[in-house]
């Protein structure tokens, strides 16, 4: 296994452990009346930066075993099928993550616009600065399935490509 390929296991594996969890954190809170709650941004917020702080140092500790497992001159090589490889894969993820994204924002709208037609029907699920944590989360969920595409579509394109 090329160097390139170990690096894009290691994002799959600490995106989806680290942000995995966040994911499963934030759906308990959220169903278990957190919107409605005072102390949910901050504690979705502390939770995100320990989400950060713990996918940074779980990427360098498996790159570095990756390093340590791979040749400097394997390190180093970076053929065509690479390039290419990487070049489609961030061409469907960019597209996956516009389609994501228009749907979150036509959704939003939706909410606002029936919201705003009976402000109350929203007061009952949550409290106003807590929406904004619920966009900010389903954009980062756009984000991290859009990456999780592409470092996919990339291992699959450079396996296809031997």
């Amino acid at each position: 296994m090329s160097f390139r390929e170990k690096h894009l296991w290691v994002a799959i594996i600490a995106g989806l452990a680290v942000w995995g969890a966040y994911a499963w954190r934030f759906g308990e809170r959220v169903l278990a009346g957190g919107l409605k709650q005072a102390d949910f941004a901050a504690d979705m917020g502390g939770l995100f930066i320990l989400g950060l702080v713990a996918v940074v140092v779980l990427e360098a500790g498996l790159t570095a075993l990756a390093m340590l497992t791979t040749s400097k001159a394997e390190r180093r090589a970076r053929d065509e099928r690479e390039g290419m490889a990487t070049l489609q894969a961030s061409h469907v993820s960019l597209m996956l993550l516009i389609g994501l994204l228009v749907t979150v924002s036509a959704v939003a709208y939706g909410v606002g616009f029936w919201g705003g037609v009976r402000p109350e029907g929203l007061a009952r699920w949550m409290i106003p600065g807590n929406g904004l944590v619920l966009v900010a989360n389903a954009v980062l969920g756009c984000i991290m399935l859009s990456e999780l595409a592409r470092w996919a579509l990339s291992l699959a394109l450079l396996k296809r490509g031997r």
